[in-house]
């Protein structure tokens, strides 16, 4: 009889194929981390190149005499050595986004605040699917809101205040459900707030000032719960306050100057809000009474009532003694 064609595992041979086996894996996961970490490389490269002006220098130490890792403002995860933080923070750079960033897949903090980035940001933000934290406020990026930012979708901040961004927000700003951090401020957005984002009840600071927004405040602001500050100034929203925001018992800042609100203020207002410290309801047109209850809110702080059509006695605020700044 011929010997049998088939692979016979001996103990020796069992043991040489599980050796073999182990080593390819060990190897392939080599690899595939120096293949994820040649990638990060050449991301910050081309980020590099996407800046057209670096006054201070501080992307001098981005060459091939040190680690991608140890280079300024490069952080990396100790156990695999891919980037997981990219801070550049108020160095004046000048120059765009290169849409490479997107290939950072283990970032988990990308801050660019306080420099001079102009042009759009990537669409291929939205591969971020670990990021934590988005910081581009203070510089000079263009375009609508980046639609990429809402997939993702483990994002607890995101500020996008002082650019020139435009149009509407998207409706899929809601599919961003861990947001708790929300800075919009001083943009050329415009619309309604779409209803999505008051169903972000994670949120706890949420301001949108500067902008030329409209419509009014639905009752869903009652969903925030969590929500400590909310500032709306300087839009043209208009319409009544919900009695959903007055009963938001965790606020500390209302703010919505200069609008077009309208409406009296409810009689126990400042007994639902007995956190509430910084109130601006300046330049809009309300009317009636202040609430008595006032008296009650002993951590106000500020307190602007100006410009308005509110009639009637002050209380006696004698008692607040923390009070600093009164605007009637």
């Amino acid at each position: 009889m011929q010997p049998s064609s088939y692979l016979v595992f001996s103990p020796s041979n069992m043991s040489s194929h599980l050796l073999r086996l182990f080593f390819l894996l060990f190897t392939s996961n080599t690899v595939a981390s120096a293949l994820g970490n040649e990638s990060d490389h050449l991301a910050l490269i081309k980020f590099k190149e996407s800046i057209s002006s670096d006054p201070f220098g501080v992307l001098s130490t981005w060459n091939s005499s040190t680690h991608f890792c140890n280079w300024q403002g490069v952080n990396c995860g100790s156990e695999h050595q891919r980037v997981t933080e990219l801070t550049l923070d108020s160095y004046n750079l000048q120059g765009s986004i290169s849409p490479y960033v997107g290939n950072l897949s283990f970032l988990r903090v990308l801050s660019l605040q306080r420099n001079n980035l102009h042009g759009h940001v990537p669409q291929t933000i939205s591969r971020l699917f670990r990021l934590r934290a988005l910081d581009l406020g203070n510089n000079n990026l263009v375009g609508e809101f980046p639609i990429g930012v809402s997939n993702c979708s483990k994002l607890l901040g995101l500020r996008l205040s002082h650019n020139h961004f435009g149009g509407q927000i998207p409706v899929e700003i809601g599919s961003l459900g861990n947001l708790e951090r929300l800075y919009l401020v001083s943009n050329k957005f415009l619309g309604p707030i779409p209803l999505s984002m008051w169903n972000l009840s994670s949120l706890v600071i949420l301001t949108v000032a500067y902008n030329n927004l409209e419509g009014n405040i639905p009752d869903e602001v009652g969903h925030l719960k969590n929500l400590v500050t909310i500032s709306l100034g300087g839009n043209k929203m208009s319409g009544k306050i919900p009695h959903s925001l007055y009963n938001l018992s965790s606020l500390s800042g209302l703010i919505l100057s200069f609008n077009q609100f309208e409406g009296s203020l409810p009689s126990n207002m400042f007994s639902n809000l007995p956190n509430l410290k910084d109130l601006e309801l300046d330049g809009n047109q309300f009317s009636g009474p202040i609430p008595t209850s006032i008296t009650t809110a002993f951590g106000l702080q500020i307190v602007d009532f100006s410009y308005n059509n509110f009639a009637g006695q002050v209380p006696n605020l004698g008692s607040l003694r923390n009070l600093s700044a009164l605007f009637l």
